[in-house]
């Protein structure tokens, strides 16, 4: 684009030099009446002084590159204003008789070309200096200081082209940040999924080499190795099957089969599945229905997925004789759904990371509770992909509390 607007420019240029020649022509000879003569002086000079801009409008770009922006804007100002001094002399020439007027006339134009020469190298400083600034702050995120940044006063285009150069400047040092943020958090996710892995291969390997090397030979203790082998090998399936749900949730690929439901119906089911696995703990589990929740449009079975993480983390921090109890309550636009516990609670700095993958606070999430440390995280993807949003009330040593709210199936979209 740049190589089709140069021509046109310089034909404009030159244009606008011929119009205005010709338009101070015509009206010296409407206005003045002049003499033939110095109507042909008139002439003459401006042609003169226009064949000298059209010259330097042609020419100029193709060396004033090579000078710095200053000295670009002290030349052109000096061409023109030396075209402009011409011409003056010469329309005094024409009008003062004396010569001592002439002189006079001929000295206050040196002056003035002469006196403008240093505001105007000032101006083009000023100018040129800012550019210099932009470059000077381009060159430091070139080499990877990306907290450059140029200050710009004004209103011209050189602010806004700072304006501009800060908001990329920011834009790549957030980007850098994120793409720091990320890779630690993969770093950490290969840690803890290695970590997880290790642990019940490495007991599963232990377990089969003392069968195979007739270290068990009775059948009781080879039953309860092979019982602890199923257990771990259900372990690795499980944390399998979570991590597969939470790269679904992550890519955005989780679908969904939406039907119309009540919230209190899927607790009921879901409560029957894990009564067994309560009562063994020694666990009450209770359920407070809350009146006037209305249905929700919901996929019953990701739905049963949430309970059964939140009750599953409750379990495992609620001591024996504690008490486990869901509830659900009418909310703004839908239904509101909580798991409380009795049990040991969360410590103030763990609950702002408690839906974080494999994250598992000193007290509350240790790995000793068994725990991937995925469920809280797929129980977050599942009721966000709902609409709905999940938090956590809790303090350290009163229990903890595990909310989520899901829309009512008329504000709902499938």
């Amino acid at each position: 684009m740049g190589t089709l607007r140069a021509p046109g420019a310089r034909v404009a240029a030159l244009a606008s030099i011929g119009v205005a020649a010709a338009v101070s022509l015509v009206a010296t000879a409407l206005l003045l009446d002049p003499p033939p003569r110095d109507l042909a002086v008139m002439a003459a000079t401006l042609a003169g002084t226009g064949a000298a801009g059209a010259a330097v409008a042609m020419l100029a770009p193709r060396w004033a590159g090579r000078l710095r922006l200053r000295w670009q804007l002290t030349l052109f100002y000096a061409v023109g204003l030396a075209g402009l001094v011409l011409n003056i002399a010469v329309a005094a020439g024409l009008m003062f008789l004396s010569p001592h007027d002439l002189r006079l006339v001929f000295v206050l134009c040196g002056y003035a070309l002469v006196a403008t020469a240093g505001p105007a190298q000032l101006m083009s400083w000023s100018v040129s200096r800012r550019f210099e600034a932009l470059t000077e702050a381009a060159g430091r995120i070139a080499s990877g200081d990306l907290t450059a940044r140029v200050v710009m006063r004004g209103a011209d285009e050189v602010a806004h082209l700072g304006g501009a150069f800060n908001a990329m400047a920011a834009a790549l040092e957030a980007s850098r940040q994120q793409r720091e943020e990320l890779e630690q958090a993969r770093r950490d996710l290969f840690a803890a999924i290695s970590h997880d892995l290790r642990t019940p291969l490495a007991t599963i390997r232990v377990m089969v080499e003392a069968i195979e090397d007739g270290v068990v030979s009775d059948a009781t203790t080879s039953e309860r190795y092979l019982k602890t082998i199923n257990g771990e090998i259900q372990r690795l399936s499980l944390l399998i099957d979570d991590l597969f749900e939470l790269t679904t949730i992550d890519s955005g690929e989780l679908r969904l089969r939406l039907e119309l439901l009540r919230v209190e119906e899927v607790i009921a089911e879901t409560m029957d599945a894990l009564r067994p696995q309560v009562e063994l703990a020694g666990i009450r589990l209770a359920f407070e229905p809350g009146a006037g929740t209305a249905p929700v449009q919901a996929d019953p079975q990701r739905l049963s997925r949430v309970l059964y993480n939140l009750v599953q983390n409750a379990i495992r921090h609620t001591p024996s004789d504690g008490a486990i109890v869901l509830r659900t309550a009418a909310a703004p636009g839908g239904v509101e759904v909580a798991v409380s516990d009795n049990g040991e609670g969360i410590a103030r700095e763990d609950v702002p990371f408690v839906f974080d993958r494999f994250y598992r606070g000193e007290k509350s999430r240790s790995r000793e509770h068994g725990g991937s440390g995925l469920g809280l995280s797929i129980a977050r993807g599942i009721v966000e992909a709902h609409g709905g949003r999940i938090w956590v009330e809790a303090g350290e040593g009163r229990g903890a509390t595990f909310a989520f709210t899901l829309p009512a199936a008329s504000v709902t979209r499938a």
